[in-house]
């Protein structure tokens, strides 16, 4: 960290308390609890001591007074178990490096040097690797906002609408943390507002969000609206293209899970085995697909949170946030001070830029893309018969579910 950043933490960020004694310097207060809630987000001791505005040293010194140690940390898991943990995570997908292997198993609890996984990449798949290597590097905009829950940026993915199947996400516009990111069977307004009100749950109400005109979005700008404030912005809607938070994390979502049940579903209707003019067919697609996709979804948010990024010198999405809510803590951000206790409802802040256009009633804007609901219905004791008998989450990867919606679509039609 450069000086000048240090002395603006110094100045507007936590401070670990000190401690007075008869003689020498106030001591540092400094608990284990501190220590391996930021360890858990896989901070260094050097960033650590940053946050604490505290020496490396003084970290060092507390670690080992709480007998923590940095390197029993790592997994000694041996190179052929490693090999097989990243083939299951992988599943063919070449799309997926190093830094989205080793978070995904930071994700699982299991801690491995960068090197061991590159090794074990190049082990396993040195044509994906190969195909990385000469990928191109995407060149982004320069992108700013004040800190953490300064502005969400909310979005809608059709790449599988065909299959009637939407994802729906949310992320941090400061720290690029996920904040929410689930399929769903339709694209209605009320489905949105479930999902961003779990997320609110867990990280706080943010100050802003940013979305698009769809009709989806109505609950959520409205709750914005009356909580925020109407005439400071809080929720700015506008062109998905301007979306620029949401829009690059649909390519990352692309490349790591949504083109292979692309191809898959597309291989099945190619081979006979679904008929997407059928509504028992997409009833029992869903039934076995839907969940295995929120399972690599809420996979994928892990990968994503805990990867480290190239442009923050690899602080990872969660590092992000954490450290930011610490830094700014003293700071009078709304979405930040709610974090800390303080009292939440229409902020005081000066508007956003788009809050000097004249107000647009938050109902006008019509949902644009429209999922039609499957009129399918199974009776309660058949779909009872079928629970018990198709786990949609069991079977072997390598079938990637088929044999499941077989046997599904055998149930159904029997």
């Amino acid at each position: 960290m450069k000086r000048d950043e240090r002395l603006w933490q110094v100045s507007q960020g936590y401070r670990a308390p000190r401690k007075r004694g008869r003689v020498g310097q106030p001591r540092c207060l400094i608990t284990e609890e501190q220590l391996q809630f930021l360890l858990s987000f896989n901070f260094t001791v050097q960033q650590i001591a940053d946050i604490l505005c505290v020496s490396r040293r003084t970290v060092t010194q507390r670690l080992r007074q709480h007998n923590i140690t940095i390197r029993g940390r790592y997994s000694n898991m041996t190179d052929a178990e490693l090999d097989e943990r990243v083939i299951d995570l992988v599943q063919g997908n070449d799309e997926l490096g190093p830094d989205a292997v080793r978070a995904r198993l930071f994700g699982e609890g299991i801690i491995v040097q960068r090197r061991r996984v590159r090794q074990s990449l190049l082990r396993t798949n040195p044509a994906g690797a190969a195909l990385r290597a000469m990928s191109h590097r995407m060149h982004r905009r320069t992108y700013r906002v004040a800190g953490p829950n300064s502005l969400w940026h909310l979005d809608g993915n059709h790449k599988l609408i065909r299959w009637r199947i939407v994802i729906h996400g949310g992320i941090d516009g400061f720290s690029r943390m996920i904040v929410f990111l689930q399929a769903s069977n339709n694209n209605r307004s009320s489905t949105v507002m479930e999902q961003f009100v779990q997320a609110v749950d867990q990280f706080g109400v943010p100050s802003r969000v940013r979305c698009d005109h769809g009709g989806e979005n109505n609950a959520v700008c409205l709750f914005m609206d009356v909580f925020r404030g109407t005439a400071r912005g809080s929720a700015l809607r506008g062109r998905s293209t301007h979306n620029q938070r949401i829009e690059r994390l649909w390519r990352d979502v692309w490349n790591g899970l949504s083109n292979v049940y692309h191809s898959l579903f597309t291989l099945l209707e190619q081979d006979g085995i679904l008929d997407i003019n059928s509504e028992t067919h997409l009833w029992a697609l869903h039934y076995v697909y839907m969940p295995r996709i929120d399972q690599d979804l809420q996979r994928f948010v892990n990968q994503w949170n805990h990867h480290g990024l190239r442009t923050t010198r690899y602080m990872s999405p969660y590092r992000m946030f954490v450290r930011g809510c610490l830094r700014l803590q003293s700071q009078n951000l709304t979405g930040v001070q709610g974090l800390f206790g303080a009292d939440e409802g229409p902020a005081d802040e000066q508007p956003a830029e788009q809050a000097v256009r004249p107000p647009v009633p938050t109902f006008n804007w019509p949902e644009r893309v429209a999922v039609p609901a499957n009129t399918f219905a199974v009776e309660p004791g058949r779909l009872q018969e079928l629970q018990h008998r198709v786990d949609p989450l069991a079977g072997s990867r390598d079938r990637m579910g088929v044999d499941l919606l077989q046997e599904v679509l055998s149930f159904l039609l029997s």
